[in-house]
């Protein structure tokens, strides 16, 4: 696992104060994989990525901290995926949830973007932000996952998680809309060293 105790942030925050340029640390699941989402995303792609990972009431905290995460990145067209996972393989039944960023011309965005527009049901995410909410247990037939995609930063944004975690899906929605992207860095940069949390 990547991650068998929950990263402390403030000593983290110290260990990337050289690092990166200035923005808003998303979550804490994400801090080790900062480096390659950084150097993963497209030219002039910003990764828009929640505070906190939400899951069912978030008591399960133990869950978290085992997730792995996955960056997928293409360049043709141009789009980066940051999957999560439960187990260290990339096999669908461990997927937990993703986040993607997609140019608005890519033909698969504008197809799934149309999608979401004329099946899904609005959700205001921000001044002048319109997101889509397309629930999976509403489709015929019916999906696992629901999305949520709206367009920002002149691209397309999209988290999708279980349909159970709908109330959750808003949260991350708009916490993704509200915090400053993760934008590409062209410097090879040294992931820093998780840092565990004292024992309770």
């Amino acid at each position: 696992m990547l991650f068998r105790k929950l990263l402390t942030l403030p000593a983290v925050l110290a260990v990337l104060g050289s690092t990166f340029p200035a923005f808003a640390i998303p979550s804490e699941v994400f801090i080790s994989e900062l480096p390659e989402i950084q150097q993963s995303l497209p030219p002039g792609y910003a990764m828009r990525l929640p505070e906190q990972i939400r899951l069912g009431d978030g008591s399960n905290r133990d869950l978290l901290s085992k997730l792995t995460v996955k960056v997928f990145s293409s360049n043709s067209p141009r789009s980066m995926i940051v999957g999560l996972f439960s187990c260290e393989t990339t096999d669908t039944s461990c997927l937990v949830g993703s986040f993607s960023v997609d140019s608005p011309n890519s033909v698969t965005a504008i197809k799934e973007f149309y999608k979401h527009r004329h099946t899904g049901k609005p959700v205001s995410l921000g001044k002048n932000i319109q997101g889509y909410l397309l629930e999976g247990n509403q489709q015929n037939p019916p999906q696992p996952f629901s999305s949520l995609m709206w367009q920002q930063d002149a691209l397309v944004h999209t988290v999708s998680f279980p349909v159970k975690e709908r109330q959750n899906i808003l949260w991350m929605g708009y916490s993704m809309v509200h915090q400053p992207p993760v934008r590409r860095t062209y410097a090879k940069l040294k992931r820093p060293s998780p840092v565990l949390s004292a024992e309770k």
